[in-house]
């Protein structure tokens, strides 16, 4: 009598437990999808600061810099091109470099021709395309006008560059004064 009263019981109870586990495995499921949501936000937010970690250590290659384009001499002798470091419009801007030809390239010789180059950037996915470009050059350090040849400006929209070809979006030929050019080294400010 008690078996059989134990047996009824273990039969009910598990009867109501099989009832329960579609609902526990919902509430399961629920957890799970919370769960996954909150690891997506923690991966986003992971994201977010590794891209605020970039921009912080790229804050002293924008805007205003300075470089200058030592054995100028030498350029101009052999004409070859010397490039700029890289550095980007802005935090977390568009990455570019200047190209300087000392003796002129094509048809403008016996000028300082200094072209923009638009490289591929880490940050280009998350900027406008085509970019409105905006730059302005000073070739030389003093802001005296007589040490100073103009300073010009591109205004112009660029397409975003690949990844394996930088895109020269502008040029600037100067005729440069001897005292422009100090030392044998050329100053460009950006």
């Amino acid at each position: 009598l008690i078996s059989a009263h134990m047996k009824e019981g273990m039969e009910a109870h598990l009867s109501l437990l099989a009832q329960e586990v579609p609902s526990l495995q919902s509430q399961i499921k629920q957890q799970a999808d919370q769960i996954q949501q909150q690891a997506d936000q923690i991966q986003q937010q992971g994201n977010q600061i590794t891209m605020l970690l970039k921009l912080l250590s790229k804050k002293n290659c924008q805007p205003p810099l300075e470089f200058t384009m030592s054995k100028f001499a030498e350029h101009k002798r052999n004409n070859n091109a010397w490039d700029s470091p890289p550095f980007y419009s802005h935090i977390g801007g568009y990455k570019m470099y200047l190209r300087v030809y000392a003796n002129g390239v094509n048809n403008v010789k016996n000028s300082v021709v200094l072209f923009a180059v638009l490289v591929g950037g880490e940050f280009d996915d998350h900027l406008e395309w085509p970019m409105r470009a905006q730059l302005s050059v000073r070739v030389g350090k003093s802001f005296d006008p007589k040490h100073v040849v103009n300073t010009n400006c591109i205004k112009k929209e660029v397409s975003k560059p690949s990844e394996d070809t930088p895109l020269a979006f502008g040029y600037f030929p100067h005729q440069l004064c001897e005292i422009v050019v100090m030392n044998d080294s050329l100053v460009l400010c950006i």
